[in-house]
């Protein structure tokens, strides 16, 4: 019991006459849709005018046609029957032959866990009278919309693990990388079950499943922030680095929700359309960059400058402002110190910078000599 492999790939050349009648994935199997009821396709020279009511229902001797970006999933009395994965045509079987086979996993599509989850999950009991027969779909299920009501708060290792919040909006896109836990544990049962619904779409009908994605997809969005900023990567570098904040952002849902090992969905990539701090957050990246701008070398370069304005402005006062050039000369002391070599006083080298040449300096007499001066004059004046 089990599928054999007719053909590889797309249905051509001499199968597209044989193959008259075969089972398919619907029409309407849209980008957002994760899984469907497989359809009869028949051609205008098929004889058979069986309707719906056989649609999805395996028997001997059914064609199964497998395209790219689908995995075929068959269930019998709620169980998971068969699974394929290769792309190509299929035809089942009820006798026990050896080329029969329950699993077609394709070439280093699924990670191991795929044959894990189908150990797990595989039909184990008798052969009944009547399977079931779904369509996963594969490929990327992009422009899934996310938004954020209120700011988001995470610690930005760009500013010393400073508490930011931001705001953000956009899409995100997901591929179903097992479809085994996939069906087990996100599908509802009505579909499962083969009576339901013939497709599962993420939507407004799709039984709240959008809607517990998307919280798992913005409860890890803080996280991801973090862990995507200690890289050295600004959050304004997501625009043009999707992939890789994607990345983050999935270990994130999968340590959280645990997304990959439970329901076989991961996050490809990310879009924002819009990413912003709020008020409080621009106000504390202004005055850490600021405070950035003062310390080290542009400090002192920015002090030293402040200082010789100082200086120029108490010689054009007549020597006024001592004390503010002193204040400022120790100021100047402790920050030159980290950006002078050992034994240069800073504010010396500032006024030799400064400074005119020395011919053209009035000359300034001694403190022992002006002290004589005004000796001599108090003794006149006694007189």
């Amino acid at each position: 019991m089990g599928f054999i492999k007719a053909f590889s790939g797309a249905l051509s050349g001499s199968f597209a006459n044989q193959w008259l009648e075969y089972m398919a994935p619907p029409a309407n199997m849209t980008d957002h849709v994760l899984l469907a009821k497989a359809t009869p396709v028949k051609s205008a020279k098929s004889e058979n005018n069986d309707g719906e009511e056989n649609a999805n229902v395996i028997s001997n001797g059914s064609k199964f046609l497998v395209p790219e970006g689908t995995c075929l999933i068959t269930v019998e009395n709620g169980g998971i029957a068969a699974v394929i994965a290769e792309p190509g045509g299929y035809t089942y079987t009820s006798e026990n032959i050896p080329e029969a086979k329950s699993m077609f996993a394709g070439d280093g599509f699924f990670a191991a866990t795929f044959g894990q989850s189908w150990n797990q999950f595989k039909f184990g009991g008798q052969p009944g009278n009547q399977q079931f027969a779904f369509y996963v779909n594969l490929k990327d299920i992009a422009g899934l919309r996310y938004g954020t009501q209120n700011p988001i708060r995470y610690k930005d290792a760009n500013y010393a693990n400073t508490m930011l919040a931001v705001t953000s909006n956009g899409t995100y896109t997901i591929k179903v990388v097992d479809p085994i836990l996939l069906f087990k544990n996100l599908i509802p049962v009505d579909i499962t079950s083969g009576q339901g619904r013939g497709v599962f779409e993420l939507g407004e009908a799709d039984g709240g499943v959008e809607d517990s994605l998307f919280a798992g997809f913005v409860g890890s969005l803080a996280a991801a922030l973090s862990a995507y900023t200690k890289g050295g990567k600004s959050i304004d570098d997501i625009q043009g680095g999707t992939v890789e904040f994607a990345k983050a952002l999935n270990e994130a849902v999968e340590a959280n929700y645990q997304w990959a090992t439970k329901y076989g969905l991961e996050i490809v990539n990310v879009q924002p359309m819009g990413l912003d701090w709020d008020e409080q957050s621009v106000e504390l990246i202004n005055k850490f960059n600021t405070g950035n701008l003062m310390q080290g070398g542009v400090g002192a370069a920015y002090a030293q400058t402040q200082i010789a304005e100082g200086f120029n402005a108490a010689g054009q006062n007549g020597g006024g402002g001592m004390t503010g050039m002193a204040m400022g000369v120790g100021m100047m002391g402790g920050m030159g110190a980290m950006t002078q070599p050992m034994g240069v006083n800073p504010v010396t080298a500032q006024q030799q910078q400064a400074a005119t040449p020395a011919a053209q300096q009035p000359t300034t007499p001694n403190t022992t000599e002006a002290g004589e001066e005004q000796g001599a004059d108090a003794s006149e004046n006694d007189q």
